[in-house]
């Protein structure tokens, strides 16, 4: 295996800096140690995921993923290995939805050897964690090339990582993505020609995004061109390697395009226009963005304390690195961070620009996590060899060095062991939302329904229904109209038009007014509520996105009892859209916290003039007759209330309670009479 060499860099005077006090730990493992270390970082990964999938199923009794979208990638999967087409249902919905076709593949492969999507996922996940371990190591031992020992210290970094754990076993394509990476960069420093060119085509079937790596290695490579006249240890591609590299690579992006223009009519899949559009930066905050999802989630704080400084370390090598390559570049030096420093700030500055949205558990960063760890390191070791450098103090230089990797350390196996528990809490987030809401449609409709939701994932795979996307991934005549002011009709009235029987939304995406939910996790299972209702084409009422924001800020103002913005709220609500029982309802509690029960009577009444059904508002309606004596009232109201909601305790013994003094005044009246007979 050749090695590219980076010598220690000359100083001004053209000396090299290798002086007795040098900042330099040169070490070349041994045949054993090399092999034991290969075992170590092939089996640490396989342990450290079994101990995130041991204890989630430990909590949660069952198998789950931390996302919806798995089940997306093996939904195509399962029907390309049954059907032999890229097809969300059967053979029927031919699309190009999945955004990493190559992962979508090897699940379809894998279904011919085991039928359990579980076991699939998490097997497929934990190898290509595995094989970019051994690939990271790779790559750092050609970027420390005398000091292997910093290569393993970094690869050790790179695996107890616990977003690396985390995601390898969350049923996704992000480990075999950051693989294919780190083995592409590999192959580009050792100039393999052949093996460089077949990654560099595969990554835009891992992830479309993978496009900013590609780009990064192009402006490398251009500046290696440039600096290689003074600095001749930099090694380049002959021309005939070049044309090779850009024939292979050309063939194989030219395999992707084809597909997806047959698939969808785009170069790229449905799922890049359609997150594009529904995360577009005229909905979201880029400064948002960049201060909680991508700066918050490698310094972990935002509090500037000693604990900060501590817990951000690797922060701070990262940003030495950063200014190390700012002067090497006003220096006309080439920097070994170049490629990685320009992918890493590359692949945030087009998420800022387009998609400012780094989605749940920060799954869009997790492909700059490796080359973070290696830029740090390497930033690590920079800074004790400039202290080094200036203090001629071999033992405080490698000190300050150790002791950092130390607390990084020691802050990455703390960091992985709180994530276990976070792993298994998510894991039962999804499955009692949307696995149990995807089996009850299983069990409850038809072979010939149409369910409509926005999380296809679970639904699509184990409902065995036909979906209509109302999200635009697997539905793309849907996305340009997704940020339409209207789209609520026009998706109302696609799903009419194309036999949609049942919906599956959360109610903070998408929410059914005025309707009796077939399913739900309200009051169940906060935050979000998951609810399955039957859908009649011109009854079914689904809130505008604005309605339905109103409607959940009015909400987050009754937490605080807040009745004057509450009924500012609602008044907004209800002149957009008057008929709505929700918001009468929400009213109604408002004027009861200003004291006004004149009020408060009027909008419940109003609500339940809407929706008769409305099972909250006749037990509060009930409640409010019990206490005001207006017992005959509360009567008509929790007998109704029971009559939606059989068995409920309070209900049952407010009722109870109703009778029997109904019963009295019954009684008494009766004495009454007699007496004055």
């Amino acid at each position: 295996m050749k090695k590219i060499k980076y010598p220690i860099k000359k100083k001004r005077t053209g000396r090299v800096d290798q002086g007795k006090f040098a900042f330099n730990n040169p070490y070349k493992p041994g045949k054993v140690v090399k092999i034991l270390f290969y075992v170590l970082i092939i089996l640490l990964p396989v342990f450290l995921t079994f101990l995130y999938l041991r204890t989630a199923f430990k909590v949660n009794q069952v198998f789950s993923f931390p996302l919806d979208d798995p089940w997306i990638h093996l939904t195509f999967a399962k029907n390309l290995a049954e059907y032999f087409s890229f097809s969300y249902f059967k053979n029927e919905m031919v699309t190009a939805g999945s955004t990493s076709p190559l992962y979508t593949i090897l699940l379809a492969i894998g279904f011919f050897i085991t039928s359990n999507e579980m076991i699939l996922s998490y097997v497929l996940g934990i190898l290509f964690f595995l094989l970019a371990a051994v690939a990271f190591y790779w790559l750092a031992s050609v970027e420390f090339v005398k000091e292997n020992v910093f290569a393993m210290i970094c690869t050790g970094i790179f695996v107890i990582d616990k977003w690396m754990n985390f995601i390898s076993v969350s049923g996704m394509e992000t480990t075999m993505f950051i693989f294919i990476l780190i083995l592409c960069a590999y192959f580009y420093r050792q100039r393999r020609t052949v093996p460089f060119a077949v990654m560099l085509g595969l990554i835009m079937w891992t992830r479309p995004d993978g496009a900013v790596f590609i780009i990064a290695l192009i402006i490398d490579y251009m500046l290696v061109r440039i600096y290689s006249k003074d600095e001749i240890y930099l090694r380049l591609f002959s021309n005939s390697e070049l044309k090779k590299i850009v024939l292979i690579f050309s063939g194989i992006l030219g395999l992707y395009f084809i597909m997806n223009l047959i698939l969808s009519g785009s170069v790229l899949p449905n799922t890049y226009n359609a997150k594009l559009t529904y995360y577009s930066p005229e909905f979201r905050s880029r400064y948002d963005f960049l201060r909680n999802e991508v700066w918050r989630y490698f310094t972990k704080d935002s509090k500037l304390s000693f604990e900060y400084f501590i817990i951000n370390l690797t922060m701070l090598g990262f940003l030495f690195s950063v200014g190390k390559l700012i002067f090497d570049i006003f220096n006309k030096t080439y920097n070994q961070n170049t490629l990685y420093i320009l992918f890493i700030l590359g692949l945030v500055f087009i998420y800022w620009l387009k998609l400012p949205y780094a989605h749940r558990f920060g799954r869009y960063m997790m492909p700059i996590i490796p080359f973070f760890i290696l830029v740090a390191t390497i930033g690590f070791r920079d800074l004790a060899r400039l202290i080094n450098r200036f203090t001629e103090n071999l033992l405080f230089a490698k000190s300050i060095f150790y002791i950092f990797i130390g607390i990084t350390f020691f802050l990455g196996v703390k960091d992985y062991d709180d994530n276990r528990e976070e792993y298994a809490i998510q894991c039962k987030y999804i499955y009692d939302r949307q696995v149990k809401a995807a089996l009850w449609i299983k069990e409850n409709t038809k072979e010939n329904d149409v369910i409509a939701t926005h999380d296809v994932g679970a639904i699509g795979f184990y409902s065995n229904r036909k979906i209509v996307d109302v999200a635009g991934l697997v539905t793309p005549e849907l996305i340009k109209k997704i940020n339409d002011i209207d789209y609520v009709r026009y998706m109302t009235d696609y799903m009419s038009r194309n036999g949609v029987t049942y919906l599956a939304f959360l109610r903070e995406w998408y929410r059914v007014a005025n309707q009796d939910a077939l399913f739900t996790t309200a009051g169940i299972l906060p935050p979000e509520t998951m609810e399955v209702f039957k859908f009649e084409p011109g009854k079914t009422k689904i809130l505008s996105r604005e309605v339905n924001s109103l409607l959940m800020k009015a909400q987050m103002l009754m937490g605080r009892k807040d009745g004057q913005q509450m009924i500012y709220v609602l008044n907004r609500l209800l002149a957009l859209d008057p008929e709505c029982a929700q918001a009468y309802f929400l009213r109604g509690f408002a004027n009861m916290y200003l004291n006004d029960n004149n009020g408060f009577e009027r909008d419940l009444l109003k609500a339940v003039e809407i929706y008769p059904n409305f099972s909250d508002a006749h037990y509060y309606l009930g409640e409010f007759y019990k206490n005001e004596g207006r017992f005959t009232e509360s009567q008509a109201q929790l007998t109704k209330f029971l009559e939606l909601i059989p068995g409920n305790k309070m209900a049952t013994e407010f009722l109870r309670i109703v009778n029997d003094s109904l019963q009295a005044r019954q009684n008494t009246d009766a004495a009454s009479f007699n007496r004055f007979r």
